[in-house]
């Protein structure tokens, strides 16, 4: 086995990612079927491409974090790394907003 680039990383922070990525994948796969039911109840396929983006967005932040972990980015990549993540949250958060408030005249 090859030794990492820069160095392996902590126990503390394979947890957090680990946590994170779970936390990021969850979100990304309940935005995903709310996202496929608003689509096929209201028949506006719109909210189902807003899903398959969060999803792809999610499965890119995935894979960053696995090369992260590898040791295949640079240290300052963790950063990136967590600024997407934050990101990807916030997006999760305002499509699933969008999704239940569409339907509820506000």
């Amino acid at each position: 086995m090859d030794e990492p680039l820069f160095g392996g990383t902590s126990r503390r922070e394979m947890v957090v990612q680990r946590f994170a990525s779970a936390f990021l994948v969850a979100a990304a796969s309940a935005t995903l079927s709310i996202a496929l039911v608003q689509a096929v109840r209201t028949g506006v396929f719109v909210h189902a491409l807003l899903g398959v983006c969060v999803a792809l967005f999610a499965a890119i932040e995935v894979r960053l974090v696995s090369w992260y972990r590898r040791g295949d980015l640079e240290p300052g990549f963790r950063h990136v790394i967590g600024a997407l993540g934050l990101a990807i949250a916030l997006l999760c958060i305002v499509a699933n907003l969008y999704f239940f408030t569409i339907n509820s005249g506000l």
